[in-house]
């Protein structure tokens, strides 16, 4: 396969004819003396012959390996001994010498036909039969010796014995023709049967032949002239080899033809009958040239005998093809025979135990043959129906479908139609049947219109279920998101009378997902089952309510004629959703967050009514109140940009690109690093620095709180025990806010205790803080989650101690070791108006519980030193240091040995 580029191929072969057309034009016109004319024709052959056979050799190891290859490998291989023979009569020319015959020359030249006979041969299509190779042999025998008759009685016989050469040069000369002419006849019938047989080849079988013709033409001509002694170098006849050769190096540069395009075919009967055409044509030849140059010698008798034997060969060779084509006939017309009888038992047992009915009704229903199948496909015995009218057997509608078919497919033969009908057999049962109808009332053997027929009752009834459920929720039965949608359009393209609206009221359950989370799904399910039937009691007859997915759902009320009607549909809701669901003997309650949309009929898409209500559900949500929020426009910018943050929240999480900080925590009497709390940071690339209270509530609503969580307690571990390793002696607390909604979660202790594992921090360092309204969500689930935690060794701390119930029942209850006193309290220890009475209560009670007190918020001196007057254990704030990234406080493990210089104040 050549991978030449077009264009350079295309310059090649512009190249390549220039040069032989302008060759040809100086051999012809001989411009100068006979010297000129060989030196231009030697010339221009020792560069031609080169070309040629490199070019051909470059494609053979660029096409595949075969045939093909081989077939380049010949032709390459006969163009540089050409090469080489030229070059050996170029030293003659130079030395002003005249070539003898033979001579040296003639080594290489004498190589040539072989070489080329070979890749001619390789070129050809292999017969599918030893009888068929040897007609092709024979074929070729044949037209080649008629071809030789007619030359030799022409040309060669007359001239060979007028000329003086001795008998070597000769038999030299006369190898030269006879090889030219088997050449020629080997390329035209290549073609010829290349093209009548419409072989596939990827070679260029025109050009390559006609360069061998081409070739082998120039050659006959050197011999003649050589012979008759009118030969000389630079003579126009050298234009036949270089035209050759110039057809070569170009068949060499063409692009492959592709395998599986087929040649364009000639009339087979050209390549069968041409053997016989060169035989007449010489036959006649060599009777009519002897008797006009009265010269008859030995061997043209020769060679004719030779024809006639060949042709009677051919002939026997002919009889027995045929006679073995006849016996291959009959075997096949025997076995066919019984392939057909064969065939036609196995279609009547194929009939008769098909799963489908064949039967026979004549153009006006009546019911001429049944197949035997009819008993096992629907149970009739085809004795009692046959005779009787089809109509019999169809229900109502099914009787004018089939009598309309019946009417059309007989106006026309060979019509066909394909029909479904409900049929109702004596025993009552009722079966729908796909019947493919075929008009064969004009066909001889049939006379009568053929129903192919198939119960298709379960796959209509599975169809029809199939049809449900792509537009009904599984879980619940309601309608899905596509059914709601398309029944949305349809109410706002409904004709009114101008004055009603359509509204949407969308649902979105809140706590869903912790009870999905914490109590598993198929609590979640059960959930979601009694939410829609209590939803769908809520409802006024043509009303629809669908389940859109999740914990989502939509209702479409129609034909309101005022806003308050949507607001009515929404307090029955609530009001259906404030008694507890009862699951598994345990009560949930749940409360919707409900968005509500309207517009009047025909002035909104479907899409953007849903889209309103979504975003007034949003505002609902955020709200948290439990009323329904009505949509105004001015939500849609608000709620865009609470979408884009919570994207890019989403983003940033996965692509870890939060930070987490780190607040030293020391030792009020002793001014020791003992601990570090981790809060969580947002280096935003557009916006900044994003603050905590904006995006930790929204990873609250949205659920990312969980991923959010997870990423700071992993990163608090693994850090805490790089700082252990740092300063072994003094190791560092780790302080981690929780979530409550990540303390519902069942999993979570085992989530705390894979990140201590993969981080190797020991479990005492870690202290999980939870805010005191956490701690009163679903207090028994909230128990067992403490108690696993602290059974890890972790401790736990109550944040913002004192702004929540402040409950000493739940101190008891709850594993707690540490109480973090509110920044609001420790701000009221400084000023003018000082208070100290809460925090003193806190510490007392502290110290009574033997519980560790940190205050937060330290942003003074004197309210540091009224901690240390107090008796609190530890503090923290801006006082000691702004929260930090993790190096600051490796600065500060690095520098522990120097204790933080706090004064020294005694205690009242």
């Amino acid at each position: 396969m050549t991978t030449t580029r077009p264009g350079l191929r295309s310059v090649l072969i512009a190249l390549a004819v220039t040069g032989w057309f302008t060759v040809t034009v100086l051999l012809v016109l001989q411009p100068g003396s006979r010297s000129t004319a060989a030196l231009i024709s030697q010339f221009s052959l020792l560069v031609a012959g080169p070309l040629a056979g490199v070019a051909c050799l470059v494609r053979a190891q660029r096409s595949a390996p075969g045939r093909v290859r081989t077939t380049w490998r010949m032709f390459g291989a006969s163009a540089l001994f050409w090469a080489l023979g030229t070059s050996i009569q170029t030293v003659y020319v130079l030395l002003d010498r005249v070539p003898p015959t033979p001579s040296l020359a003639d080594l290489p030249f004498l190589l040539i036909a072989p070489l080329f006979a070979v890749g001619l041969l390789q070129m050809a299509v292999p017969e599918p039969n030893l009888a068929a190779r040897l007609r092709a042999l024979l074929d070729g025998l044949l037209i080649g010796a008629a071809v030789l008759l007619v030359g030799w009685v022409s040309v060669i016989g007359p001239v060979v014995q007028a000329s003086s050469t001795g008998v070597l040069g000769k038999v030299v000369l006369f190898y030269y023709p006879v090889s030219d002419v088997a050449l020629i006849t080997l390329a035209t019938y290549l073609v010829l049967r290349v093209r009548g047989d419409g072989v596939r080849t990827t070679l260029p079988v025109e050009q390559i032949s006609a360069a061998v013709i081409a070739f082998c033409l120039g050659d006959s001509a050197y011999t003649y002239l050589s012979l008759s002694g009118e030969y000389y170098n630079g003579h126009p006849s050298d234009a036949g080899w270089l035209a050759g050769l110039t057809l070569l190096f170009v068949a060499a540069l063409m692009p492959q033809r592709p395998s599986e395009t087929e040649n364009e075919r000639i009339p087979r009967q050209i390549g069968q009958l041409l053997p016989y055409f060169f035989i007449v044509a010489a036959t006649a030849a060599s009777l009519v040239i002897p008797e006009i140059t009265g010269v008859d010698d030995d061997t043209t008798r020769w060679i004719r005998s030779a024809l006639i034997l060949l042709m009677v060969v051919r002939q026997l060779l002919s009889l027995q093809e045929n006679a073995a084509l006849t016996r291959e006939l009959e075997q096949r017309v025997s076995t066919r025979t019984q392939e057909l009888n064969t065939s036609h038992k196995r279609f009547q047992a194929l009939v008769e135990n098909s799963s489908d009915v064949v039967s026979m009704v004549d153009r006006h229903g009546r019911i001429i043959y049944l197949s035997d199948s009819v008993a096992r496909v629907f149970g009739v015995p085809p004795q009692i129906m046959i005779g009787r009218d089809i109509q019999e057997y169809l229900d109502e509608p099914s009787r004018r479908s089939m009598t309309e078919t019946l009417t059309g497919i007989a106006a026309e033969p060979l019509a066909t139609a394909t029909l479904e009908i409900g049929a109702i057999f004596p025993d009552g049962r009722r079966v729908t049947i796909e019947n493919t109808m075929t008009n064969l009332l004009d066909d001889p053997s049939v006379q009568a219109i053929v129903l192919n027929s198939r119960d298709i009752s379960e796959r209509r009834q599975l169809e029809d279920e199939l049809v449900h459920q792509a537009f009904h929720d599984s879980l619940t039965g309601l309608a899905n998101r596509s059914l709601f949608l398309d029944r949305v359009r349809h109410a706002m393209r409904r004709r009114t009378n101008g004055t009603e609206s359509v509204g949407v009221l969308f649902l979105d359950l809140d706590g869903f997902k912790e009870v999905n989370d914490s109590l598993g799904h198929a609590t979640g399910d059960a959930l979601l089952v009694d939410v829609a039937r209590r939803l769908t009691g809520c409802l006024r007859p043509g009303d629809t309510i669908a389940r859109l997915g999740g914990d989502e759902f939509a209702i479409l009320v129609e034909g309101a004629t005022s806003g308050d009607e949507f607001v009515t549909v929404a307090s029955r809701i609530r009001e259906a959703m404030e008694a507890a669901i009862v699951i598994d003997g345990r009560d949930l309650f749940i409360r919707a967050s409900i968005g509500i949309a309207s517009a009047p009929v025909g002035t909104v898409g479907a899409d953007q009514l849903i889209r309103n209500a979504d975003l007034a559900m949003y505002r609902a949500k955020e709200r948290q109140d439990g009323e329904p929020a009505l949509y105004d426009p001015s939500m849609h910018s608000t709620l865009v940009e609470r979408l884009a943050l919570e994207a890019e929240l989403r983003k940033a999480i996965a692509d870890e690109q939060l930070q987490v900080h780190y607040q030293p925590t020391y030792i009020l009497d002793s001014g020791d690093l003992v601990g570090v709390e981790a809060l969580v940071r947002w280096p935003h690339p557009e916006r900044g620095m994003v603050p905590p209270d904006v995006f930790i509530p929204l990873a609250e609503q949205t659920g990312l709180i969980h991923d959010l969580g997870r990423f700071v307690l992993r990163q608090a571990c693994f850090q805490g025990q790089e700082w252990s390793q740092l300063s072994p002696s003094m190791p560092l607390s780790i302080g981690v806010n929780v979530s409550g909604k990540q303390l519902q979660r069942r999993d979570f202790a085992d989530e705390v205790n894979r990140a201590l594992l993969e981080s190797g921090l020991a479990a005492e360092h870690l202290v999980l803080e939870m805010t005191e309204s956490v701690l009163m969500n679903d207090t028994e689930s909230t128990v067992r989650t403490l108690q696993a935690l602290k059974d890890l060794g972790v401790r736990i701390a109550i944040d913002d101690f004192g702004t929540g119930y402040s409950s000493l029942s739940y101190l008891h209850r709850f594993p707690v070791d540490i109480l973090k006193i509110d920044r609001s309290f420790v701000e009221r220890l400084s000023g003018a108006d000082a208070e100290d009475n809460l925090v003193q209560s806190i510490v007392q009670l502290g110290h009574t519980l033997k519980l560790e007190t940190i205050a937060e918020g330290i942003e003074e001196h004197g309210q540091l030193m009224a901690l240390r007057r107090l008796g609190c254990t530890m503090a923290q704030g801006y006082h000691f240091g702004r929260p930090g990234p993790a190096e600051v406080v490796s600065k500060l493990v690095a520098a522990s040995t120097e204790p933080l210089a706090l004064p020294s104040t005694p205690r009242s």
